[in-house]
């Protein structure tokens, strides 16, 4: 199914652009809607290039933080009422990880660095499971731009980008992907 997303990211980017060939100052964009990865980061920030400058995430990073008051009212039965823990028991994919807050956190040891090891008592388990994600899509992220060449945010371009699809193509003026360097591929086959 074609996101519904992506055609109000590729509007805005039309008008956008529209204003800024008239001179007109275009403020900062933040597109949102169903971002949950780092390549759909890399795709939002190219797709919005040069006007988006922030992605927003919504449900993406609730998960990790409901997901770590679950784990925190097993660990500590008495404060799952005040977490709105819902579990009774790990479940089985956590507790394959293992038992204690720093087995089951992969951040769980950069957490305790930044905020001190006597403060990791007062730190939500939610907390450093979103933190956690966050230091995955960092990861992530830096990963694709060195891919592409890119680093920093700001170099990230819709030439970054090609459409899987002629709809796509089509709503967002971004080359299909058999299109993308056709022509200096036939070159090169032809010469």
């Amino acid at each position: 199914m074609f996101r519904q997303s992506i055609l109000l990211h590729s509007k805005a980017i039309e008008y956008a652009t529209i204003l800024a060939a008239k001179g007109q100052k275009v403020v900062d964009f933040a597109l949102a809607g169903g971002l949950a990865r780092e390549d759909h980061i890399f795709k939002a920030l190219a797709l919005g290039a040069p006007f988006t400058k922030i992605i927003c995430m919504g449900r993406a990073t609730m998960i990790p933080g409901f997901l770590g008051s679950n784990i925190e009212g097993v660990i500590k039965p008495e404060k799952r009422e005040e977490l709105n823990g819902n579990w009774d028991k790990l479940a089985g994919s956590v507790a394959q990880i293992g038992s204690k807050p720093e087995e089951i956190f992969a951040g769980y040891y950069d957490v305790q660095k930044k905020v001190g090891a006597s403060e990791m008592k007062n730190i939500p388990y939610g907390a450093i499971a979103m933190w956690t994600l966050s230091d995955k899509l960092a990861a992530g992220l830096q990963q694709l731009m060195a891919g592409a060449r890119k680093f920093t945010v700001s170099q990230i371009a819709r030439t970054d980008l090609f459409s899987g699809n002629r709809e796509t193509e089509m709503e967002t003026k971004i080359p299909f992907i058999a299109d993308v360097q056709d022509e200096s591929a036939k070159k090169v086959l032809n010469s």
